[in-house]
């Protein structure tokens, strides 16, 4: 392949980041094999981040969306692109500049039904905490729906594969918050096979403000993309044994709904609990949570002073 350009489209969702979107855009501008375009999709920032895309490369588009989130994003880009193959990076994050190349170079040897995905490096850009190399992902080769639906152990954002493969997947789901790649992943497994480059090619920069730290939004979200692949593809989810259905699907939205009544986090506890009770409605703690749901936590954290209550140990509702 020639080195002047590859037809990857690279997806960049985007949210008040005009600090980190520059070595964002950057980090895929400078690879190896520069994509043709970079599709910045604007969420409804309120700071400079379009503007300062735009300035940056004539390669850069910024597509508007205004407050419907990542998988949105992804969605609009996607139906927008047009490259061949399609990249991603976060716009906090950045990508080794020889990542594409060794995508590329697998999949334009491979069938068309094939998704790969490399390693990923943690790091914490106030330096609080080591930088790591996530494990697990090693496991997602092959079809691997089992190993997804379990684990959800790829790096969503660092996955590569063809424009036409993801349309024909039934794109990504705007509903899906969060784990709209957990979604892809899933429906993709069933179909494609999964690749993986062991380098960590993608840096995820950590900080206090990454969605995953809302622990009740992300059990929620997660539970919905599983249950997207269980509509999207009842045959495979079928085939899932019933064990990893409630330790991987039913059990982590109980097990959070509780730990996050007794830590008192009011964020995304409501919608969640809800959840709780929709699959689980004759499990006594989630019926006793369920007749506290008028109780502001304010009030439940001025009762724990109160009292000097302790937080029980999670799983417990007295």
């Amino acid at each position: 392949m020639s080195l002047s350009a590859a037809p990857v489209t690279v997806v960049i969702p985007c949210l008040n980041a005009e600090k980190t979107l520059p070595a964002a855009i950057e980090s895929v501008l400078f690879q190896t094999v520069p994509p043709i375009e970079v599709l910045v999709v604007d969420d409804g920032s309120t700071d400079r981040s379009a503007a300062v895309a735009a300035a940056i490369d004539p390669r850069v588009r910024v597509l508007r969306n205004p407050s419907r989130g990542p998988g949105a994003a992804r969605r609009l880009a996607v139906s927008e692109a047009r490259g061949e193959y399609i990249a991603f990076v976060d716009a906090d994050d950045t990508v080794d500049p020889t990542k594409h190349e060794k995508q590329l170079a697998v999949l334009e040897d491979s069938d068309p039904h094939t998704l790969v995905h490399t390693g990923s490096l943690a790091r914490w850009v106030d330096g609080s905490r080591p930088s790591y190399q996530r494990q697990g992902a090693e496991a997602a080769v092959g079809r691997c729906t089992q190993v997804i639906f379990e684990r959800n152990p790829v790096c969503g954002a660092s996955t590569m594969l063809r424009r036409s493969v993801i349309l024909e997947l039934g794109n990504y789901q705007a509903d899906l918050f969060g784990t709209e790649d957990f979604g892809m992943s899933l429906v993709a497994s069933t179909c494609c096979d999964f690749v993986y480059v062991p380098e960590p090619l993608y840096i995820m920069n950590q900080h206090a403000t990454n969605i995953t730290r809302r622990r009740a939004h992300m059990a929620y979200v997660h539970w919905l993309a599983q249950d997207y692949f269980r509509r999207r593809c009842p045959e495979a989810f079928a085939a899932l044994p019933a064990e990893s259905v409630q330790k991987y699907m039913i059990e982590p939205v109980l097990r959070t709904v509780l730990d996050s009544y007794w830590r008192r986090e009011s964020a995304d506890y409501q919608r969640l609990l809800r959840l709780a009770v929709t699959i689980a409605p004759h499990d006594p703690r989630i019926r006793r949570l369920w007749k506290r749901r008028y109780v502001p936590m304010t009030v439940l954290r001025w009762w724990d002073r109160l009292t000097g209550t302790l937080r029980p140990v999670v799983g417990e509702v007295s």
